[in-house]
């Protein structure tokens, strides 16, 4: 799959400790594979786990089940908590924040096809998908302003970009090959792998070694 779209959602939940477990039994018993959204995002309300914590769900190689008429085209973010009821947390938009920041990078999707699951219906006014994929869903919730959050992740890459020194042909080389070389040996360093992989797709690394 090569993902044109991030769709943004709230799992609609308001009770304690929903996680991308509880998630993936709910996705199961409507007789799915399992958890249709590539990462979930925990609140506040979970009494083991804390609050901003991303879990992986479906591999980013893999069409997910969540918004119907983009499914094979998108990746889906799930927030735990109930958007029509409140706002994220503050560790939710962080993590947010910095998820689509590194997906955005890494799949090279812009600012402009970060949506909320409500926003399909935009899609259906673009003649994008059809209109048999029209939602009557709020998703994200009514207390969810995508706008704001295009807005803030245009910001956010608008200083990154600022930020990013011009290097050479031969250092990008140079890290290409580092990079290359960590890859080759990562399983000698197993309680570094998630650290590397945040190194390898940070914004800054992706842009040098393009």
């Amino acid at each position: 799959m090569n993902p044109e779209y991030i769709v943004v959602h709230t799992a609609a939940f308001s009770g304690k400790d929903c996680d991308r477990d509880m998630i993936d039994q709910w996705h199961k018993a409507r007789n799915w594979s399992g958890i249709g959204y590539h990462f979930v995002i925990l609140n506040d309300n979970h009494s083991q786990k804390a609050d901003g914590t991303v879990e992986n769900g479906r591999p980013t190689n893999t069409a997910g089940a969540h918004a119907l008429g983009l499914n094979s085209r998108s990746l889906g973010i799930c927030c735990i908590g109930h958007g029509d009821k409140d706002d994220f947390t503050a560790k939710q938009y962080e993590s947010l924040y910095k998820l689509l920041q590194k997906l955005m990078a890494e799949f090279s999707i812009p600012v402009s096809k970060v949506i909320g699951h409500r926003e399909l219906n935009d899609l259906v006014q673009q003649d994008i998908i059809s209109t048999r994929y029209r939602t009557s869903k709020s998703c994200p919730g009514h207390k969810i302003d995508m706008d704001f959050i295009r807005t803030h992740l245009k910001s956010i890459s608008d200083e990154t970009e600022q930020k990013i020194p011009e290097f050479s042909a031969e250092s990008r080389s140079d890290v290409s090959n580092a990079i290359a070389t960590l890859q080759q040996h990562r399983a000698k360093f197993p309680n570094a792998q998630d650290e590397l992989d945040e190194f390898i797709h940070h914004p800054e690394v992706i842009a040098m070694t393009k």
